[in-house]
């Protein structure tokens, strides 16, 4: 077994992949309501409208927090600050600035747009 794709259900689908191309991401649509990231290590990243999961379940309730988050790995801590940066003048919320955190890395913590939690690291020299 092997996990291939992670969802993510948003309210403002444009919103949501405007964001995750500023991560580095590029999604194919497969229709108004679908979209699909391959990563170069085979997983999917997909993002689905509230409205399709809606349809393809009528009784589909969106949690109110995600309890996950995503990690975005950058090359180096400078890149951390950028890419934060970048964001931040994009306005996404930063729940927390870039830090160099004790386990060795540049660590930082964005919100996406649908509420999901964003990490953004790199190793420290």
């Amino acid at each position: 077994m092997k996990l291939g794709a992670i969802g993510i259900v948003s309210n403002n689908i444009e919103k949501s992949l405007a964001f995750y191309n500023q991560l580095g991401l590029t999604f194919k649509s497969f229709s108004e309501d679908h979209y699909e990231c391959q990563l170069d290590n085979g997983m999917r990243i997909m993002i689905d409208s509230l409205d399709l999961m809606k349809k393809i379940n009528p009784e589909y309730v969106r949690p109110e927090s995600s309890h996950i988050s995503f990690c975005f790995e950058q090359n180096t801590p400078q890149a951390v600050d950028d890419l934060v940066k970048k964001l931040k003048d994009s306005n996404y919320a930063v729940s927390k600035e870039p830090w160099d955190a004790f386990w060795g890395q540049r660590y930082a913590v964005v919100k996406g747009p649908e509420g999901t939690q964003v990490d953004i690291y790199s190793p420290l020299p």
